[in-house]
């Protein structure tokens, strides 16, 4: 996903109580596991352990992603998953997962809390249900956000890089804040709304912002008032899902020269048909992107679109095929950023355009080999590097018309 950010002027101190509570999250999670482990049997109910591990294989004709992949093989993307739910106090529930995952430069493999809340379903019968949670929370965003991981449960190796972009996952996926869930309910159609709001001042590294803006930062980081709001209506069982998502996240970098605001904001249609051998999916997006104070680069104001559309074809019960087309405009007034470059060269730091948008054809082919077995290959033809990792190609001359297949093989328990 390609959203939008604003960084601003107070500066940060990380309080204690940021600090505590990551270390809450994780003491709750760990508690939680050890009262299971004790068979706490009168406490703890529909406990339940999952996971998965997934490794892929990469080759790009030119440009890195995930890895050394340029004209050659990267096998840097690799993610295992554990994960946790359990019922407590009947109307209480718990759900955690410990995440790691390497992928070339973007991510080193550690060990992290991937999510970890209490949830507290204050009303639920046949027509309404009614809950809040509180912890660090997945962005409710378009058809994937709280999904996005988990091999099984996205309809492609990778999600569209246009709307669900790796390179700002640090931003975009999770924080640490409450969120609420309504759900309407009747015959086989219902329509669910979903609210997170940011509360705990999510610090992300400095890493993701220099990707965002291209450029290093150094400075204390706070965020302002972020969060997301998602309404989805699915009718016939899950047949048609039409939903509207909009979300924001809003920070400051303050140091010595600069106090910078970023806010980066997104707005998605959502739609899905679903038939016995057919699905069709699309999602569109509209981008507000504000650089504020970024001396000596000029102020940034931009509004851009993503978008792509796909269709899945089930051959068989274990086989399915799969073709999709991407497009990401960062700047819909500058599409391909022609002006951009002019305006990055006369600054002394010249930027080729094709960074400004993407466009890319991808067919995909996925094999369940069984419940627990999942292999896919998607092949993608690609103009731009608009989602490309920046980390991974450091010091290199990107390409704008490049190539990329990847394989993966995932295995779930």
């Amino acid at each position: 996903m390609n959203t939008v950010w604003k960084i601003n002027k107070k500066g940060f101190e990380l309080s204690a109580f940021h600090k505590k509570s990551a270390q809450l999250l994780l003491s709750l999670f760990l508690f939680t596991a050890y009262s299971v482990a004790c068979s706490a049997e009168e406490f703890f109910t529909n406990v339940r352990w999952d996971g998965y591990i997934s490794q892929s294989i990469i080759h790009t004709t030119d440009n890195n992603f995930f890895g050394e992949s340029d004209d050659s093989v990267s096998l840097d993307f690799t993610e295992i998953e554990l994960l946790l739910s359990t019922t407590f106090l009947r109307d209480f529930q718990f759900s955690g997962s410990l995440l790691s995952r390497r992928a070339g430069e973007s991510d080193n493999g550690e060990i992290r809390l991937d999510h970890g809340f209490i949830n507290y379903t204050i009303f639920n019968d046949l027509d309404w249900m009614f809950s809040s949670r509180v912890g660090r929370i997945k962005y409710p965003v378009g058809f994937y956000g709280e999904t996005r991981d988990i091999a099984f449960t996205r309809p492609s190796l990778l999600l569209p890089q246009v709307l669900y972009i790796e390179r700002f996952r640090g931003l975009l996926y999770t924080t640490d804040g409450i969120g609420f869930t309504v759900r309407r309910s009747w015959g086989l159609n219902d329509i669910t709304f979903d609210l997170v709001h940011a509360s705990f001042g999510t610090q992300p590294d400095h890493e993701y912002f220099n990707e965002l803006l291209m450029m290093d930062i150094n400075g204390d980081i706070s965020q302002n008032s972020s969060g997301a709001a998602r309404v989805i209506y699915s009718h016939d069982g899950g047949r048609v899902r039409i939903g509207f998502t909009y979300g924001s996240i809003d920070y400051d970098i303050s140091n010595e020269v600069n106090n910078i605001n970023i806010f980066s904001g997104v707005s998605i249609i959502s739609a899905e048909y679903i038939s016995k051998k057919f699905e069709i999916l699309g999602e569109y997006a509209l981008l507000s992107n504000e650089v504020n104070n970024a001396f000596p680069f000029p102020d940034v104001n931009t509004k851009g679109m993503a978008y792509y559309i796909q269709g899945k074809y089930r051959i068989t019960d274990k086989w399915e095929l799969l073709l999709r087309s991407e497009v990401l405009y960062l700047d819909k007034d500058d599409k391909h950023g022609q002006a951009f470059e002019t305006q990055s060269a006369s600054s002394g730091n010249a930027i080729d355009g094709h960074t400004r948008y993407s466009k890319s054809a991808l067919m995909g082919v996925g094999w369940h080999v069984s419940s627990s077995m999942l292999v896919r290959f998607e092949y993608s033809y690609i103009e731009g590097t608009g989602w490309l990792p920046l980390e991974d190609n450091s010091n290199r001359n990107l390409s704008k018309y490049w190539d990329m297949v990847i394989a993966q093989i995932s295995y779930r328990f």
